[in-house]
């Protein structure tokens, strides 16, 4: 008994390292179960999926859990550079086995064990591996050519989807075309699909129909993909209660506030979006993960809302919804860009420059935008060093970076400010 009671005071140890390590850096902490899979303390409602992602999987037995939220893989990236080179990984076996806690141990035991899994346990996985950005080994793991049948195991659509929308992400920093065929087919074929299973069907069809919209399509074809969009949605709507219901029908009408935006039609959008928001707001979470999920569509419904206000022009409706959002997912730093966006379009650098600096706190996926409007705002009113210091701390993370250099040239001609733009100067990259 005295050896395996050692090695897991040594595992223990090890974890608590690891966790004091990440715990060093407040963005890193609030962040960390992309990191080591380590228990959420406080954090974004992206974060907290995935440990209601982790507890899905450990549990079979539990209800599944798909969240609609997903982060580009350069939101790892950023993630990296401040955990530490160590974790700029890109498949979980990649990660140092000294940096493993227990959960993530346990992820890459499972990964080896993939061919032996059953669909259920794959598509657990996939899931989770989705939701923590590691999309590189859903391609490896997942076959890409995918046909569906009546004797097929029903959950082959959904790791089929899973891949594309793994795909779909990777491509999204090289991508050149608004709507790229490529890339979409798989979502395509998913849609077109009869015998699919109906949440499926339904997500793919979503996909589909608001990245036609986003390309700007014609009228008609984004008209055509609008009807597909309903009858996969009578199918869910028909299979689904409470709850599951309910969500499955604000995604619908957020979905189909495109349509009309498409054809210049802005009551028939106002109207359309207030249901989606109306249904995300009457959801009645039961759970903990449920509570998760509502979170999630009310803020993509109050995103969607904000960018709706902007284009009616209405500055005022679009920083109420703005702030709704901070209220909603007080975590994440891309909710307080938007808010500052909207404050800087109103000219009110001062709220502008607050919800700015509040996103540079939290850290990615928005910190680095933030830390740099901030600055922007500091130096609108006329507070030089704080927007000095910003765009150093800009720079020095992205030496590359042309703006916030640009921006410390551009400061007054006093002396340690001439020094930090002899600084400036002497690094430049061509």
């Amino acid at each position: 008994m005295r050896a395996p009671l050692a090695a897991a005071c040594m595992r223990d140890l090890a974890n608590l390292a690891v966790s004091e390590s990440l715990g060093s850096r407040f963005s890193t902490w609030l962040l960390r179960p992309y990191l080591d899979l380590g228990r959420l303390q406080a954090g974004p409602t992206h974060a907290r999926s995935i440990d209601a992602g982790w507890q899905a999987y450990a549990d079979p037995d539990s209800p599944s859990f798909l969240p609609q939220r997903a982060l580009s893989p350069g939101f790892r990236v950023q993630l990296a550079e401040q955990a530490g080179a160590p974790y700029a990984v890109s498949d979980p076996r990649d990660l140092a086995k000294d940096l493993r806690t227990d959960r993530w141990r346990k992820l890459c035991q499972d990964l080896e064990l993939w061919p032996k899994l059953s669909s259920a346990r794959k598509c657990r996985l996939a899931a989770l591996l989705h939701s923590m950005c590691l999309y590189e080994p859903l391609l490896k793991l997942i076959p890409e050519d995918w046909s569906s049948d009546s004797d097929a195991d029903p959950r082959a659509a959904q790791l089929a989807f899973c891949r594309a929308s793994a795909k779909f992400m990777l491509d999204m920093p090289k991508r050149t075309s608004s709507y790229d065929s490529g890339t979409m087919s798989a979502f395509e074929s998913i849609a077109i699909d009869d015998q699919c299973h109906a949440p499926v069907r339904f997500n793919a069809t979503a996909m589909v129909f608001v990245q036609k919209a986003k390309a700007r399509a014609p009228l008609a074809e984004l008209d055509d993909w609008g009807k597909r969009f309903e009858i996969a949605f009578a199918a869910v709507e028909d299979g689904e209660n409470g709850f599951t219901a309910q969500l499955f029908k604000s995604r619908f009408y957020r979905g189909m506030g495109f349509l009309p935006q498409a054809a210049g039609n802005r009551e028939a959008m106002f109207r359309t979006m207030d249901i989606a928001e109306r249904q995300a707001r009457d959801l009645a979470p039961t759970t903990a993960a449920e509570e998760i999920l509502y979170r999630e569509n009310l803020h993509a419904v109050l995103e969607s809302r904000t960018k709706e206000a902007l284009w009616l022009n209405d500055l005022e409706l679009a920083a109420s919804r703005a702030s709704d959002l901070t209220r909603v997912d007080p975590y994440d730093s891309k909710a307080w860009v938007e808010l500052g966006q909207v404050h800087y379009l109103k000219g009110n650098w001062q709220r502008a420059a607050e919800a700015y600096i509040v996103a540079a706190m939290l850290g990615p996926p928005a910190s680095s935008v933030g830390r740099y409007m901030a600055g922007v705002c500091f130096s609108k009113l006329g507070l030089e060093f704080l927007a000095a210091f910003l765009f150093k701390e800009t720079l020095e993370i992205d030496p590359l970076g042309i703006s916030s250099r640009q921006e410390i040239f551009d400061l007054p001609d006093i002396e340690v400010l001439d020094t930090l733009k002899q600084w400036a100067r002497s690094n430049i990259r061509l």
